[in-house]
């Protein structure tokens, strides 16, 4: 696959591969900025607004125990060996000096359940210590309830399953046939104190079961706090490339409306551009199911208050606290809120018995992650996902499209015995910086995964 490196009428990969600088204590104002230039800082954005970035991955492995069709991995990344924990502590510190207390860290991979117990809890501590919040990411195949109660009690916030057809896990061929899979994993996390959030890839094979999935996640909103949904990407190893035209983000927001059985308001909340993220957001009972978000005014006035409470955080890190100094200075605005709350509770009411009076509220996020050889520079510029590289905070999308030249770029190591350099080939420190051409790795047979793994006649199917 042509990286975007490779075209001159791509942006270049190492576009901000430092991140976003700014000035003084504001740091909203890069991507603020970003998002005014490219049109997409109305009154519903809630990014550069309320916080600084919406999330940061920190890849501590490339290894995974899946070969999805659709995986981002690129044909070598395999070959890196781990990043160890200083480096990993170093680029968590990164995060907290780009983007302040309350940041959300991804521990992701590669699937990070391949590393041990004891290195999974020394990032949730670290992260947790630096003030940010930790999401692991994984598949859940190796994601006991032992170890979340271990993370959990290490500092783990949320667990996010990635669960679809993609993955050809053997004996499923349909998503439907998945959701037992699904069940067990919430019965995995729950009581231990986690958010429990879940990730589809979309595509031709599975879009047509959308509405049936968006019925599963509405019946275990008490326990699922978001479901993100992405679209179909020509990115990594995967041997699907080229997206169907009837998957578009029209498409799968009519489906999840189908299966939630109420409108979805979509465009009244924003995070970051709107061609690459649509947020909505529904509250439950029962089986019952209503758009939390279908008064677009009052919400986008709220947000306009939310801007003028003098806060020593985020509103969203602390936003009963925000409210409370809110809403005694503004009747008016407490009083549209309070009627907006009971006509969805009136909404709700045949289900509220079985929901005992207490509607679960249930995100879903599409995602439209760009092709790695169709970058475009203004939603690179006004990105909200970020990847903590060597070199800094980076795109998450700019990162895939060159993913060796980030991934087997050397980090900087400080010791006691002065400056070295971590090497993802080798796995060892150096004392001069080394020089990696990735595409001359040599790639063992056993290694193959993706398309160079098919088109070696073994796709292990």
């Amino acid at each position: 696959m042509p990286q975007a490196a490779d075209r001159a009428d791509a942006p270049d990969p190492h576009t901000r591969p430092a991140g976003p600088r700014f000035a003084g204590s504001d740091r909203r104002q890069p991507l603020r900025q970003a998002l005014q230039q490219a049109g997409q800082y109305g009154p519903g954005q809630t990014a550069g607004r309320f916080y600084p970035m919406a999330c940061v991955s920190l890849e501590v492995t490339q290894r995974c125990n899946l070969d999805c069709r659709l995986c981002y991995l690129s044909d070598r990344a395999e070959l890196a060996h781990d990043v160890p924990l200083r480096v990993l502590f170093d680029r968590i510190r990164m995060v907290r000096s780009h983007y302040g207390p309350g940041t959300p860290v991804q521990i992701s991979g590669g699937d990070p359940t391949l590393r041990s117990a004891e290195d999974l809890e020394a990032i949730c501590r670290e992260i947790r210590g630096r003030g940010l919040r930790s999401c692991l990411m994984t598949n859940g195949i190796r994601a006991s309830r032992a170890l979340l109660a271990r993370l959990a009690a290490a500092g783990l916030d949320d667990v996010a399953f990635h669960v679809d057809l993609t993955q050809d896990r053997k004996g499923y061929d349909t998503e439907v046939s998945l959701n037992p899979v699904r069940a067990k994993y919430i019965r995995r996390a729950e009581g231990l104190g986690l958010r429990v959030l879940f990730n589809t890839t979309v595509f031709d094979g599975n879009l047509h079961e959308l509405p049936v999935l968006a019925r599963f996640f509405r019946d275990h909103a008490a326990t699922v706090a978001l479901a993100s949904f992405q679209m179909q990407a020509d990115t990594g190893r995967g041997v699907l490339r080229d997206r169907a035209a009837a998957v578009t983000p029209a498409a799968l927001r009519s489906a999840l409306a189908e299966g939630m059985g109420c409108a979805l308001d979509f465009d009244s909340a924003a995070i970051g551009h709107e061609a690459c993220s649509r947020y909505a957001s529904v509250l439950v009972a029962g089986r019952s199911a209503v758009s939390a978000l279908a008064d677009r005014r009052l919400l986008h006035d709220l947000f306009a208050g939310l801007e003028t409470v003098e806060r020593p955080v985020e509103p969203h890190l602390e936003l009963r606290a925000t409210l409370r100094r809110l809403l005694p200075r503004r009747p008016l605005l407490t009083l549209r809120l309070a009627w907006h709350c009971l006509a969805l509770f009136w909404r709700l009411r045949r289900g509220l018995p079985a929901a005992r009076f207490r509607p679960a509220r249930l995100s879903l996020l599409v995602h439209d992650f760009m092709d790695a050889t169709d970058l475009d520079a203004e939603r690179c510029r006004a990105c909200v996902f970020m990847v903590m590289t060597a070199e800094g905070p980076l795109s998450m999308c700019v990162h895939n499209a060159a993913r060796d030249r980030h991934l087997f770029a050397p980090a900087r190591v400080e010791t006691a015995a002065g400056r070295r350099w971590w090497d993802a080939a080798s796995g060892r420190l150096a004392t001069a910086r080394p020089e990696v051409d990735p595409a001359a790795l040599p790639l063992p047979r056993k290694r193959l995964k993706g398309r160079l793994r098919a088109a070696a006649g073994d796709d292990g199917r």
